[in-house]
């Protein structure tokens, strides 16, 4: 009989998530394109003291990647995982790595506030209507698109995104030229 220790268990779902993550696979709503381009935006930040941005365009951070986080602040799945990606953003961000927050509440009011309460160092944008269309029509949250340094879409997470997918899909876009 086979007894696994709390890490050999760890390392084997890390080990899933990385493999899951390495198929780097194309978003349903893109069927038909290999890796498509990831459909540019310049929107105003909502939390420009912590984030240090005031503007985001996402065509002026070629050369980085790019992890955007399509959320709510009703949305309880949203709220779990926002710890996890600030502290992800904060140790990544020095390797060229850029969270953006994107908010599709009903309007920007709150947001600010919600921004200071979960300690969000990354920049948060209101999503219009027309980026959640050229996202797919994003209709589930939170989703998480991973874009590459060339600004391709490389990989979609619908749901509440564990690190160890964040930290695995990353390293692997961080290891492409």
């Amino acid at each position: 009989m086979m007894i696994f220790s709390s890490n050999k268990i760890r390392f084997m779902y890390f080990a899933l998530i990385i493999f899951i993550g390495s198929l780097l696979y194309v978003p349903s709503g893109f069927a038909g394109t290999s890796h498509p381009n990831a459909p540019g935006f310049n929107l105003k930040v909502l939390n420009p003291s912590a984030s240090g941005y005031k503007s985001f365009s996402l065509s002026a951070q070629k050369g980085h990647v790019i992890i955007l986080n399509f959320f709510a602040t009703w949305c309880h799945s949203c709220r779990n995982e926002i710890p996890s990606i600030v502290r992800f953003y904060n140790s990544y961000k020095a390797k060229g790595v850029i969270v953006v927050g994107i908010n599709v509440n009903d309007s920007p009011a709150g947001v600010s506030t919600f921004s200071r309460l979960y300690d969000i160092t990354y920049p948060v944008v209101y999503a219009s209507s027309s980026l959640i269309s050229d996202y797919g029509d994003v209709s589930e949250i939170p989703q998480t698109f991973f874009i590459s340094r060339s600004g391709k879409i490389m990989f979609q997470w619908v749901g509440e995104v564990p690190e160890g997918v964040l930290t695995g899909v990353v390293n692997r876009l961080l290891s492409m030229r």
